[in-house]
């Protein structure tokens, strides 16, 4: 490859560069100098790859394209900022700036199901509604004759359980909260341990450390 046409493929290679900057916003095209492109690719014209030479100036004409629409929005803008100035000049009321403007917002879409008029509806539906009082009636605890109950109380005296109860895990201790059931699936038992465990607590004969789950003396 040829010194001119290697510079022309470098050139390609840059002009691409410099439009995907200018499209992500990397780059201001008004800030970019393209005199020096345009120098470079007049070196490297040659009849052996002119077909190149074209798609590079034809990639450079539009990047240059793209500089004078930028600069003649920025003019544009300029003038019509003087023009706006001039205007609030001649101390307009309020109905001329409201109508100036008018036409400027966009009109946002509304969905029926979420709009703010259905969302009213539903609220003055909803404080309609009468709320339902709830009665909370304590249970009775009673004993017919005959009757199983299971909370009651074993013939053997619930110290005697209870200290029975303490000698048999002590030798467990520490250990988590849950390993005092292994083992156990009837669930009268695990309950009768878990009431022991709470008295066992307040009494200060165990402890409990609620961040780890243990159990310990």
């Amino acid at each position: 490859m040829e010194e001119g046409e290697e510079i022309n493929e470098m050139l390609s290679i840059k002009i691409d560069e410099i439009q995907k900057q200018v499209k992500s916003g990397k780059i201001n095209i008004l800030n970019y100098e393209l005199v020096s492109i345009f120098t470079e690719l007049q070196k490297t014209i040659n009849v052996n790859y002119l077909d190149k030479n074209s798609k590079t100036y034809m990639k450079a004409c539009n990047l240059l394209e793209k500089k004078f629409e930028e600069l003649r929005k920025l003019l544009g803008s300029l003038d019509n900022e003087k023009k706006f100035i001039e205007y609030l000049k001649l101390d307009p009321d309020d109905g001329e700036i409201n109508q100036l403007f008018d036409m400027c917002w966009r009109t946002t879409f509304n969905l029926d199901p979420l709009s703010l008029e259905f969302l009213e509806a539903s609220r003055k539906k909803l404080g309609k509604l009468e709320k339902k009082s709830y009665n909370i009636e304590h249970l009775k605890m009673s004993r017919k004759s005959g009757e199983y109950f299971i909370l009651s109380v074993p013939e053997q005296g619930f110290s005697d359980h209870l200290l029975e109860f303490y000698d048999s895990t002590i030798e467990k201790l520490p250990c988590f909260f849950d390993e005092i059931f292994d083992g156990e699936h009837d669930q009268i038992k695990i309950y009768e341990k878990f009431v022991y465990i709470l008295h066992l607590l307040q009494l200060g004969k165990i402890k409990f450390q609620k961040e780890t789950n243990t159990l310990y003396i």
